[in-house]
């Protein structure tokens, strides 16, 4: 059923369900002061995750030479550099 959607979709609907799962985690188990809550500990296994994803999508481009995988990466990119956008004007 997964085979036949395309590299990018996949991508997409992972890094969005993974988000409103920290989101919903968040506000289920909300952070401290001192302590991080789920959605705080989410976000940040979020960062790992992606570096490696990206790896395994660029070696698979290399193998490959298919632009879908290249497409994928900068999709991730480009999903980082909006969040720290947000992030900055959000002050």
């Amino acid at each position: 059923m997964f085979t036949s959607i395309r590299p990018e979709i996949k991508t997409i609907i992972f890094f969005i369900a993974y988000f409103i799962t920290a989101i919903i985690s968040e506000k289920v188990s909300p952070s401290g002061v001192c302590t991080p809550g789920a959605g705080f500990l989410l976000f940040m296994l979020s960062i790992p995750i992606s570096i490696i994803y990206s790896l395994i999508l660029y070696f698979k481009y290399n193998r490959s030479e298919n632009k879908q995988y290249l497409n994928c990466i900068y999709i991730i990119s480009g999903f980082w550099i909006i969040l720290f956008l947000i992030f900055s004007f959000n002050n």
